[in-house]
C-alpha cells in the first residue's frame, strides 16, 4: 500500500440465515430476490458470506451462488410451527457460536436471531414482521384460524426479542423505520438502507425472454397486477379499480401475476371475480406465481403495471417494473415514497382508493406518450438500486452500527 492510498477495509465474515432465496428455494418474494442479489455483491467487495437456509422442499440443484457459501439447508419437517420456530433460533445460535463471525445479518421474519447472546454482532434487517403483515392486512388475532394463533403469538414474541437484542437495525425504508420506532420504544440504533434487485438481469430478461404461459395473445391493452393475491398487496382494490377501467376501455385485460393467499382469510378467485360485473370477468387472466424470468418479459409487454398495496415496507416488485421498462402506478405513504416520484417516474395514488387507482391507469392507457416518458425516467433512476451500491451502503451502515 502506498502512502497516499486509503486504508483497505479488513475482510468481514458474515452469517446470513434466510427462509427464502431466489434461484435456490422454491418460492421467493421480494426479500428472497433482494438477498440473492445482495449477498454476492458483498462477496465481490471482499467479504466472506455463509448462508443458512430454512425452507421446505429441495433446493435448486446446481444453483450458482456466486461465491456465497451454502453452509446448511434445514427443513422444518413435520414439527408444528410453534415448536420449529424456537428450535430454528437455537440452531442459528449454535451455528454462530462455532465460528468467529463479526457480522450476523438476519431479517426479523421468524425471529431467527432471537436466541443469540446480547454480545453477538447481530444486525436485524427490518423488512416485514408477522405483526406488521397482519396489521397491513387488517387481520386481528381473532380473525386468524384458531389453529394458527399460538404459532403467530410465538413468532411475534421471537421477532420482538430478536430486534431488542440487536446491536443495530437496518430498516429497508423510512416508512419501515417510522413504523418500527412507533412499535418499539427501545428500538436499537438504526440506519436505513434500501433494497436492491439485479437491475441488469431484469432488463435483459425483459427484452429477450419469452412471455409467460397464459399471457394474452391479442393486442388488447394489459393492466398487470404484480404480487401475492392478498389484502396487504391491494389485490381487491386492483380488481375494483379494473371494473372502472373496463367501462372506459372495454377491451382491456387485467392480468394477475402472483401466488394465491391462504383461502381461510384471504380473498379467493370467486370472491375477487364477484367484485366485477359479469360482462368483465372474462377479461381477467390468472397467471399464478411465475417462477422464471418470463415474468420480466410480461412486465415489459404490459401497458401499465400496478402496485396498489395499502402499505409496503419497500416494494421490490416496483423496482422490477421500473427496470423492465413499463409505466408504474403505486401508492403513497409507505416504502414506495423512498424511490418513486409522482409524475416523474411513476403515478402515485392514495392507498385503498380504487377510484384514484382507476383514474391513474386510464390516464396512462389514454396517453402512451406519458407512459413512455415515466418508464424512461424510471429506468434511468433504478440503477441506484443495483446490488453493488446497495451492498457498499449496507456494509458501511453495519460497520457504523457495530462500532457503537
Amino acid at each position: 500500500m502506498t502512502r497516499d492510498s486509503p486504508p483497505s477495509r479488513p475482510p468481514r465474515r458474515w452469517l446470513v440465515a434466510v427462509t427464502e432465496y431466489a434461484g435456490l428455494t422454491e418460492y421467493s418474494g421480494g426479500i428472497g430476490s433482494h438477498y440473492a442479489a445482495l449477498l454476492p455483491a458483498l462477496v465481490a467487495s471482499g467479504s466472506t458470506v455463509d448462508l443458512v437456509v430454512f425452507a421446505e422442499g429441495p433446493l435448486a440443484p446446481h444453483a450458482d451462488l456466486r461465491g456465497v457459501r451454502l453452509l446448511r439447508h434445514v427443513r422444518p419437517g413435520r414439527l408444528p410451527r410453534v415448536l420449529s420456530l424456537p428450535l430454528r433460533a437455537l440452531l442459528v445460535r449454535r451455528i454462530a457460536g462455532r465460528a468467529g463471525y463479526d457480522r450476523i445479518f438476519l431479517a426479523e421474519w421468524g425471529g431467527l436471531g432471537a436466541a443469540l447472546p446480547r454480545r453477538a454482532p447481530l444486525v436485524t434487517n427490518l423488512a416485514t414482521s408477522m405483526r406488521l403483515a397482519n396489521e397491513v392486512s387488517g387481520l386481528a388475532p381473532s380473525a386468524l384460524p384458531r389453529a394458527t394463533r399460538l404459532a403467530v403469538a410465538v413468532q411475534n414474541r421471537l421477532e420482538d426479542r430478536q430486534i431488542r437484542r440487536s446491536a443495530g437495525v437496518v430498516p429497508i425504508s423510512r416508512a419501515m423505520l417510522r413504523w418500527s420506532a412507533a412499535r418499539f420504544a427501545d428500538l436499537p440504533p438504526a440506519r436505513v438502507v434500501r433494497n436492491c434487485i439485479a437491475v441488469e438481469q431484469v432488463a435483459a430478461a425483459a427484452s429477450a425472454h419469452s412471455l409467460p404461459a397464459g399471457w394474452p395473445t391479442d393486442d388488447a391493452p394489459v393492466v398487470l397486477f404484480l404480487g401475492r393475491l392478498e389484502r396487504r398487496k391491494g389485490v381487491a382494490d386492483a380488481v375494483r379499480a379494473f371494473a372502472r377501467v373496463a367501462e372506459r376501455h372495454p377491451a382491456a385485460r387485467l392480468v394477475l401475476a402472483g401466488a394465491s393467499g391462504d383461502s381461510r382469510f384471504e380473498p379467493t378467485r370467486a370472491q375477487l371475480l364477484a367484485l366485477l360485473p359479469e360482462t368483465v370477468r372474462d377479461r381477467v387472466v390468472w397467471l399464478g406465481h411465475v417462477a422464471d424470468a418470463s415474468l420480466y418479459r410480461g412486465i415489459r409487454e404490459a401497458t401499465v403495471a400496478i402496485c396498489p398495496s395499502p402499505w409496503e415496507g419497500f416494494g421490490n416488485v416496483a423496482l422490477e417494473i421500473k427496470a423492465a421498462g413499463t409505466a408504474l402506478v403505486c401508492t403513497t405513504g409507505s416504502g414506495f415514497d423512498d424511490f418513486c416520484t409522482d409524475g416523474v417516474d411513476s403515478l402515485m395514488v392514495p392507498p385503498a382508493d380504487p377510484a384514484a387507482l382507476a383514474d391513474a391507469m386510464c390516464r396512462l392507457l389514454d396517453d402512451p406518450g406519458l407512459a413512455a416518458a415515466l418508464a424512461q425516467a424510471a429506468s434511468e433512476r433504478v440503477l441506484d438500486f443495483a446490488p453493488r451500491p446497495v451492498a457498499a451502503d449496507l456494509a458501511s451502515a453495519v460497520d457504523e452500527l457495530l462500532a457503537r
